[in-house]
């Protein structure tokens, strides 16, 4: 769905701004809440510099806490062809067995992937690709391939996450993985990764990415909000391909949004009635989490419990139809992401929380800092 739109805020550039290296942040926090919080208000245009544990400051009883509890898979596998020419292997969905539960359910004996793909030379069908596992002793064989995309079986009679478990990486940000290599093995990290990439509330299993805004919050500060009436509900929304999609048009409503499935359960759209009903707060943590409530919205039978695709894309002239606040990182530059951060926000306050963010030495992207629009 398209949405009206101002000519100048349009244009892609509009959402450009420069960022040093340095505040790129490569790792964690050394505590989840401990990453710092900008606080913005869309009403009167005010900053406030705070750290995250204090977010309960801004959160009232009876608002809504809406996560997506989409958990990330170890979904990046190095294999190698028979020449010894290396492939990276991104896993996006398992296509047999089907199935909501497709990550978790038994193989039979063979296990078919959609994979992104990376190597220095082009795959081609009946390849025969190696991992160096000793508990995985078949090859993964193309079936399907193009530029950058294959689709690949394995003869495997357990899941996929137990085959995962075996030869996967967690799938971090291209970025980061670039940073590290320059300065030390990334394998140093793995066990911190396979924490700190994940959400303490993540339960369903097949995201490639992580909902990042939900990596800062502990069990210790959900449960303090809980206690003090601040009620959680959760949506799914199985971040994908599209995570990694560059706007390469110079507009953004010539850009075609990627799609992404997303799973609302009844409890959800009860949660946020009652909210409604006692002047509570739906706040969505994370860009993933408003999407999802968002294209709810525009449904004819919002929040009703199911399944389905959205490749809805939210910018400035967008409406929000649920979402009183937003609590998201920082996001790329000329990035989907940060056009959202503007519609909701409204485009001259994405800028000054932006500026602010770079003046004062916040951290970016999946392992940096927060901020809360209210």
């Amino acid at each position: 769905m398209k949405w009206p739109i101002q000519p100048e805020l349009d244009l892609v550039q509009a959402y450009d701004y420069e960022l040093s290296d340095a505040l790129i942040a490569e790792h964690p926090a050394n505590e989840r809440d401990a990453s710092r919080l900008l606080v913005a208000n869309r009403h009167n245009g005010s900053i406030v510099h705070r750290g995250f544990a204090d977010i309960g400051e801004y959160l009232f009883e009876d608002d809504l806490l809406v996560f997506n509890d989409t958990r990330v898979i170890a979904g990046r596998i190095m294999a190698n062809k028979s020449s010894g020419g290396q492939v990276e292997l991104l896993v996006l969905d398992v296509l047999e067995p089907g199935g909501l539960e497709r990550f978790a359910e038994p193989a039979g004996g063979r296990l078919c992937l959609e994979c992104m793909t990376r190597s220095s030379k082009p795959l081609r069908v009946g390849m025969e690709l190696a991992v160096e596992n000793a508990f995985v002793s078949a090859p993964f064989v193309v079936e399907a391939c193009e530029p950058g995309r294959a689709r690949l079986s394995i003869a495997w009679d357990d899941s996929a996450l137990a085959l995962l478990s075996l030869c996967g990486q967690m799938p971090l940000p291209p970025y980061i993985v670039q940073k590290r290599r320059r300065t030390q093995p990334e394998r140093s990290f793995a066990a911190l990764d396979e924490e700190r990439y994940q959400t303490v509330y993540a339960s369903a299993h097949g995201a490639i990415a992580a909902p990042t805004a939900g990596l800062h919050f502990t069990d210790a500060l959900l449960s303090s909000l809980e206690a003090r009436g601040i009620r959680r509900a959760f949506v799914t929304l199985k971040v994908g391909a599209g995570t990694f999609k560059p706007v390469v048009a110079e507009r953004l409503s010539e850009h075609a949004m990627h799609s992404e499935e997303y799973i609302v359960e009844a409890s959800l759209g009860e949660a946020i009635e009652r909210t409604r009903s006692v002047g509570g707060r739906v706040i969505a943590v994370g860009t993933t989490s408003a999407r999802a409530l968002e294209a709810e919205a525009g449904r004819a039978l919002p929040f009703s419990p199911g399944a389905r695709q959205t490749d809805i894309f939210l910018y400035p002239g967008a409406p929000f139809k649920v979402c009183d606040a937003l609590i998201t990182n920082f996001h790329l530059p000329r990035s989907t992401l940060l056009a959202l951060v503007a519609g909701f926000a409204g485009y001259d306050l994405m800028r000054a929380m932006y500026a602010e963010a770079v003046a004062h030495g916040y951290r970016f992207y999946s392992y940096g800092d927060s901020s809360l629009i209210v």
